[in-house]
């Protein structure tokens, strides 16, 4: 089979079973026949099988190959774009996991819109679909554009499937969070709903998504070529 359609394939694989198994009806009746922590397994080892081969396929048919640039990437200063958008990507990922997020599987109560939260309410997925697009933006071989592309429009469609199973819970507190947040990057900052507080930012966290940026900057050629 194509590599491309390989790579197609197992992005809905992973996308198709990672909703099904947080679909609340679906969810519920697995819980409560398997328990909790079973569930987090079962969980864990899909999106494991489902997403390992998707990495696998993409690189072992990668090729390191030159290809002529294309016009896009000549543009002066779209390479200081994807470096942006890399930088803020690797920092939402990793912020994403120095605050609890209401919309988590695992969600605390008692926590509300703060940290990155303020920026979007969705920064584990919009740091993946910032990755991607910054990608997208700098390879155009079929296969990349199958890799990231899929990534980006995962990590959208996973946000809005992930806003629409919070918002079937009702209750003030959730009310809230979303009237403080928005789903894109910066918007609600923008528009007045939510101010940004660096202050409720981890030092220690954006320090490592800085380091973790910085590491695979320099070393980007050597390990992927």
């Amino acid at each position: 089979m194509d590599p491309v359609m390989q790579v197609i394939l197992w992005w809905a694989a992973f996308a198709g079973t990672h909703t099904l198994l947080t679909h609340p009806p679906i969810r519920s009746a697995l819980v409560a026949r398997l328990g909790t922590g079973p569930f987090q397994g079962l969980f864990s080892l899909v999106a494991f099988a489902t997403f390992v081969p998707l990495v696998w396929t993409f690189f072992a048919h990668r090729t390191s190959t030159a290809v002529p640039l294309t016009r896009l990437v000549q543009t002066p200063g779209i390479w200081w774009f994807t470096m942006i958008l890399m930088f803020l990507a690797f920092e939402f990922l990793v912020l994403a996991f120095a605050r609890p997020n209401p919309l988590a599987l695992t969600a605390r109560a008692g926590f509300g819109a703060g940290g990155i939260l303020r920026v979007t309410r969705h920064p584990a997925f919009m740091g993946a679909a910032l990755f991607a697009l910054a990608h997208l933006l700098v390879n155009h071989r079929p296969l990349e554009r199958a890799f990231f592309g899929g990534g980006l429009v995962y990590s959208i469609l996973g946000s809005a499937h992930q806003d629409w199973r919070k918002r079937l819970e009702t209750g003030v507190e959730m009310e809230r969070f979303y009237a403080e947040t928005s789903f894109f990057p910066f918007v609600a900052i923008a528009t007045g709903r939510t101010r940004f507080e660096p202050r409720e930012i981890s030092g220690a966290a954006f320090a490592i998504g800085a380091i973790a940026y910085a590491i695979v900057f320099v070393f980007h050629n050597r390990w992927f070529g």
